[in-house]
């Protein structure tokens, strides 16, 4: 009977005449974090995303929505459902093996979820298929409950690196820099604990005083300091040697104080034998540092991700043939759909890094390597 009808369910591309059965679908499948019909136009039309559903009879019985992450490879399933009249037939694994295979197709290599904890049937299904849990998600949902956070690696070009880096999400809009750091120094030292007090305390050490607006973000030089300090061995990778976003304050007094906090960390550098190599950072550098056991802190721009210029530390967590992986700290979202999985271990393509590693008029290219002292 179940075989029956599952072949006569042909699965496609969502269209705009299935909204009435797709908002139908979701108000009697959910009763938080529903999708609005409005959400579901926008899937359709704006988004960079996968909207499947399964058609009976020229009736929508069941639907699977899989966003792709701008800028990365990494993909997420945000919702999949099917109608109660068809439930317990394995349509849901079929939609989401759909769903895969599509996002493999668009070269995407990570598909990642989140899920109750008490969706026994639904972890079931995801751990049948591969996935593995990465972390718990505490109040995600709207009625307060928990997430389970999966993984699943759905394109292979060579054996998926090994990830063994702790992650802290940056508590403030400045702060990407120590929060990179903390999870460095976490790698190295297990017992170090991640903190506020502490983000904020190597905040003060490292800040550059200035940036564009607001408060003042970290450099490399300071956070090397700070490393070093907390008993790491940092090595320095500058393209440019000057005092760095000069260019972004206007007021000669605040260049002046900019020039006195570079000179001053310079001086500290030298004191405390810290490596400064000018040159740009490559990637096969990188993955040699990756290799001999360390991680490296990078400054993109974030425009590949959002469209704005913003400069913004990040950290390498591994590398493969294809691929960069990093942790990303910001807290800000690029729309209401996004999830903090999606800032673990982030999948870029080797093309799309150079585009990132680099930020300014100049085109400076700042990195700082850490290694266990």
């Amino acid at each position: 009977m179940a075989s029956h009808k599952l072949k006569s369910i042909n699965l496609r591309a969502a269209r705009k005449s299935d909204l009435d059965a797709l908002e139908a679908l979701e108000n009697q499948s959910f009763n938080y974090d529903r999708l609005s019909r409005k959400s579901f136009l926008w899937m359709l039309t704006k988004a960079h995303a996968i909207l499947q559903v399964a058609v009976v009879d020229k009736k929508v019985i069941g639907y699977g929505l899989v966003l792709l992450n701008t800028g990365t490879r990494l993909a997420r399933l945000y919702s999949i459902a099917v109608s109660k009249s068809h439930q317990g037939l394995g349509l849901g694994k079929t939609i989401l093996e759909s769903l895969i295979e599509k996002a493999e197709e668009e070269d995407f290599v990570y598909l990642r979820l989140e899920v109750k904890p008490d969706n026994s049937a639904a972890i079931g299904l995801y751990e049948k298929m591969g996935f593995r849990l990465l972390n718990r998600k505490k109040e995600y949902y709207s009625d307060g409950s928990d997430a389970l956070c999966f993984e699943k690696r759905i394109k292979y070009l060579k054996p998926s690196p090994k990830f063994s880096v702790p992650y802290y999400q940056q508590t403030l809009d400045f702060t990407c820099g120590p929060a990179c750091l903390m999870m460095a120094i976490k790698k190295f030292k297990p017992a170090f604990k991640f903190s506020v007090s502490e983000e904020l305390k190597i905040w003060r050490e490292a800040t550059t005083i200035f940036m564009t607006s607001g408060h003042g973000g970290c450099g490399p030089r300071g956070l090397a300091l700070s490393a070093f300090d907390r008993g790491l061995r940092p090595v320095l990778y500058l393209s440019h040697l000057g005092v760095l976003f000069e260019d972004t304050v206007r007021s000669v007094e605040k260049k002046n104080v900019l020039t006195v906090v570079n000179d001053t960390f310079n001086s500290d550098l030298k004191k405390r034998k810290i490596k400064l190599n000018h040159k740009k950072l490559t990637l096969d550098e990188i993955d040699s540092i990756l290799n001999r056991g360390g991680v490296v802190l990078a400054l993109i721009t974030t425009y590949h991700f959002d469209r704005r210029k913003v400069p913004h530390w990040v950290l390498i967590t591994a590398m493969d043939e294809s691929f960069v992986y990093f942790h990303d700290p910001d807290r800000s979202e690029v729309d209401k759909h996004e999830a903090r999985v999606d800032r673990l271990n982030v999948p870029v393509s080797h093309k799309q890094f150079r585009k990132m590693f680099k930020f300014g008029r100049q085109k400076m290219m700042l990195a700082l390597a850490l290694f266990k002292n």
